[in-house]
């Protein structure tokens, strides 16, 4: 059972692997492995020149890390107000709106999210684990890699004689992933800057940082402007596409700078709780619940699929840019990323059978 009202290749080619109107659909061009090689460049390239930025230019500095500290800052910023929340703007603006059954994929989805986090936290309360490291528990298991590793997991895995370019699949990871964003900026982070507060806890609304509510405007609007009908202008096709080129890059950079504080064999401990979270927990407790709400197929696949990615990039530019305990968040992304190694041939050979459940 598909959850697309609409024949899948015009509903991706609509909205894009990412939500938007970026022109026809780049599945389009090119080998499905040439895709997916060129989507973990992009994703390591910027990763890597943030990393090497540490160790070539800063690490020897008498004021390197504070140095470091500061232009992740200002990276994570500049990703923030200079392509976020523009591209918000733009993504919501010409989102496909679900409706009826289509809307259960996306809460699905949303589900992941929150019982990720919400496992993660009980780990660490359960641990009797500090205020910072709490939040950097409930921050890494409701963030996870959708987009980047689950949209070449689906490339790779779920292409068919019916489906050659994984098209239908990547429409529905699509429709998964609608909530993603209001949910991290709304829900995600703002949680995690108070379990991490020391002393007094802040409200809810002090939680907020100013700089993640301009990409949350952004989002606002772009759905007024949706549901009040207004169309997009014909010269902003494209700019979405390059919006998401300068997010990833800043947002690569801003990781890079960052992981220069992970230790994952110091944290070996965390990291191996954050891996039963997010590859045997919410993956198990997620396709359960859409199999009970009658899944079946390529969704269901799907869901599998997006419930078992690691850690994403955002918790560590969260981690940062909120001031929370980068050295634990920078170590669960490098050791969960490292697991897919694990994690996709253990997909490979599940996938078909969880395909043809009944």
């Amino acid at each position: 059972m598909s959850t697309v009202n609409k024949p899948a290749s015009l509903f991706f080619e609509q909205f894009g692997a990412r939500g938007t109107i970026i022109g026809p659909s780049p599945m389009r061009t090119g080998s499905p492995l040439g895709q997916s090689v060129a989507i973990l460049l992009w994703m390591t390239l910027p990763v890597a020149a943030g990393y090497g930025l540490w160790h070539a230019a800063l690490k020897r500095r008498a004021e390197g890390d504070r140095l470091a500290s500061s232009l992740a800052r200002l990276l994570s910023h500049a990703a923030m107000l200079g392509a976020a929340a523009p591209l918000s703007l733009l993504l919501f603006w010409v989102a496909l709106v679900p409706v009826g059954r289509a809307l259960l994929l996306p809460l699905v989805g949303l589900f992941v999210h929150v019982f990720g986090g919400a496992a993660a936290w009980g780990m660490a309360r359960a641990g009797r684990h500090d205020a910072r490291t709490q939040g950097a528990y409930w921050l890494s298991g409701a963030s996870s890699n959708v987009l980047t590793f689950g949209g070449i997991v689906t490339i790779l895995l779920l292409r068919s004689e019916v489906d050659p370019h994984a098209e239908k699949a990547l429409a529905e990871v699509a429709l998964y992933r609608i909530f993603e964003a209001p949910f991290y900026f709304l829900c995600a982070w703002p949680f995690a800057a108070r379990l991490s507060a020391t002393g007094a806890k802040p409200s809810f609304r002090d939680s907020f940082r100013p700089v993640t509510t301009v990409p949350l405007a952004g989002i606002v609007l772009g759905w007024a402007l949706n549901l009040g009908g207004v169309p997009r202008p014909p010269a902003l096709d494209g700019v979405a596409e390059i919006l998401v080129k300068a997010n990833v890059i800043l947002m690569g950079l801003t990781v890079g700078l960052t992981l220069r504080r992970a230790a994952p064999v110091r944290h070996r401990a965390s990291c191996l709780r954050m891996s039963s979270v997010k590859f045997l927990l919410v993956p198990a407790v997620s396709a359960l619940l859409a199999w009970l709400l009658g899944f079946r197929g390529v969704t269901l696949q799907i869901v599998a699929v997006c419930a078992s990615m690691p850690v994403a990039f955002m918790a560590v530019v969260a981690s940062n840019l909120l001031q929370l305990d980068e050295e634990l968040v920078g170590s669960l992304w490098l050791f969960t990323t490292a697991g897919m190694l694990v994690v996709v041939p253990a997909l490979a050979f599940l996938l078909p059978a969880i395909g043809g459940v009944t």
